[in-house]
């Protein structure tokens, strides 16, 4: 059961999207607060695979904020996300 999380990252907020066998299965929001959105990605998914966002002002604070959490994260340029 591989889950994978896409995060939306804004000043204020981040919206957060959790799929899992191709068919969404949660969707929220969340203050964009590190340590706030590991606690919500472990509620909402146990057994994250991945948690993928864009490059942006805070991605290097939210890259190594969570992964010191332990949520395997990673930072994918914003040009190349668009494509997808």
């Amino acid at each position: 059961m591989n889950q994978y999380i896409g995060l939306d990252v804004s000043l204020k907020d981040t919206a957060i999207s959790i799929r899992e066998d191709g068919k969404r299965i949660w969707r929220g929001k969340c203050p964009s607060d590190p340590k706030l959105l590991a606690q919500m990605i472990r509620k909402h998914a146990p057994y994250a695979r991945r948690v993928v966002f864009e490059t942006g002002p805070l991605s290097t604070w939210f890259y190594h904020a969570l992964t010191s959490e332990g949520l395997p994260a990673i930072c994918i340029e914003a040009r190349h996300a668009q494509k997808v």
